[in-house]
């Protein structure tokens, strides 16, 4: 039976979950800006016929979207979560095969769907409207790669959903399809192949294989039979482990005492620690790293440093200490920082690390234990309704989010208030 996959991305993610809760920002360039209010990282159709891109700093869009009736609103990462998670909850609803890619896109296998495939994509977009709020275009194809392709043409067409099923279909489509565009195609190789006459989807698709291998390895030359209608890339219906888990921030304002850097080091071990958890790992490399502002005129300094742990570990205490160690090896006092963060590695699965010969059972134990109880209540009430004191108690060096909207989906008192 031929395969068939469906690529299933929510428009304009982060400012859809916006307007889901305030329907005044429909039809308005809206934004939505990084850790601390700095610069741009999600746009409204409306604010990129404005021209402005990802990336833009906030100081220089104020101007242009007050005069267009436009808004600047503070990433609410919590609630965009949760909205992720209900579209996927509602996606779950049309096969039992799916890949969550990203937090606002999936593949989904519809191979064996009787019936039309774009019925079928108009049923998925109606209902992820209707049960969330949240539009999305559905792209149908036979390969994951040629689906990531029609759910672009689906976003252009208009009508949120294209089925390329055909091989003469797929030939028209891939024949004007810039290969910068191209699922797996980064910006180096994009311009390696532009600069090689190759500019679109199809001239790289009907390049010889050996020489695809030769210049874009094994991976581009997947890639190269996906496009020609050949499934090379199964769904990940589980995802993989993370070999690596980093959490940093930049700070609200410049900081320079050790205490206040340790305390930011605290609560991101903190943070990675529970990632750990979560996917039932341990960690033996810790590193850990600070910077000052680049962009000010004034003295500069950027230093990491690593630490090697005897056994791999989730447990929080474990993890602060040693990054907090590394950490005050590498301040230096006459500095003004602006970002500090640490890097998780030597990642194996929890039921598989090595103890130390000497140490004493019940102590492991009682750590998974303590664990368990703090990620339960956390995960109950919310996050870090408990936390270590290290991390502080309402620092003022903490992200700043001047222009937030409530978390209306995960916090009893930031429910959205309906009057009749």
């Amino acid at each position: 039976m031929k395969p068939v996959f469906a690529l299933v991305d929510c428009n304009n993610f982060y400012v859809s979950c916006e307007r889901v809760f305030d329907p005044s920002l429909r039809d308005r360039p809206v934004v939505v800006l990084s850790n601390n209010d700095g610069c741009v990282i999600a746009r409204s159709q409306e604010a990129k016929a404005l021209g402005l891109v990802i990336g833009t700093p906030a100081f220089q869009c104020e101007r242009l979207l007050k005069s267009h009736n436009g808004m600047m609103l503070s990433s609410n990462y919590t609630l965009y979560g949760d909205m992720s998670r209900r579209v996927m909850e509602t996606l779950s609803q049309f096969t039992p095969d799916i890949e969550v890619y990203s937090i606002d896109e999936s593949f989904l296998s519809l191979t064996g769907i009787s019936g039309s495939l774009e019925a079928y994509g108009h049923a998925i977009k109606k209902t992820v409207y209707r049960w969330t709020g949240i539009p999305v275009s559905v792209g149908i194809a036979p390969t994951k790669a040629l689906a990531k392709t029609a759910n672009k043409l689906a976003k252009k067409k208009g009508s949120g959903v294209y089925v390329l099923m055909t091989p003469e279909e797929t030939i028209e489509c891939l024949a004007s399809f810039p290969i910068s565009d191209v699922w797996g195609i980064g910006g180096q190789y994009a311009a390696f192949l532009q600069a090689n006459g190759i500019d679109t989807a199809l001239k790289f698709a009907n390049q010889k294989d050996e020489w695809i291998r030769k210049h874009l390895t094994i991976q581009g030359l997947r890639l190269a039979h996906e496009l020609r209608g050949e499934s090379c890339l199964d769904l990940e219906l589980i995802a993989p482990s993370k070999q690596g888990i980093g959490s940093s921030r930049s700070f609200s304002r410049p900081v320079e005492t050790i205490e206040e850097i340790l305390q930011s080091v605290s609560e991101y071990a903190s943070n990675a620690a529970s990632k750990l958890r979560r996917q039932r790992s341990a960690a033996s490399v810790i590193t850990a790293y600070l910077t000052t502002n680049r962009f000010k005129d004034e003295p500069q300094y950027a230093r990491s440093a690593t630490m090697r742990l005897s056994v791999p570990t989730n447990f929080t205490p474990d993890i602060v200490k040693a990054a907090s160690s590394v950490i005050r090896d590498i301040f230096r006092p006459e500095y003004r920082y602006k970002k500090t963060g640490i890097i998780l590695s030597g990642i194996v699965p929890e039921d598989c690390r090595q103890i130390d010969l000497f140490a004493n059972g019940n102590d492991l134990t009682r750590n998974d234990r303590i664990s368990s109880a703090v990620d339960e209540l956390n995960r109950k009430f919310r996050r870090n309704a408990i936390k270590f004191a290290s991390s502080g108690i309402n620092p003022d060096w903490s992200m700043r989010r001047r222009i937030l909207t409530p978390a209306y989906t995960t916090r009893w008192n930031e429910l959205k208030k309906v009057k009749a």
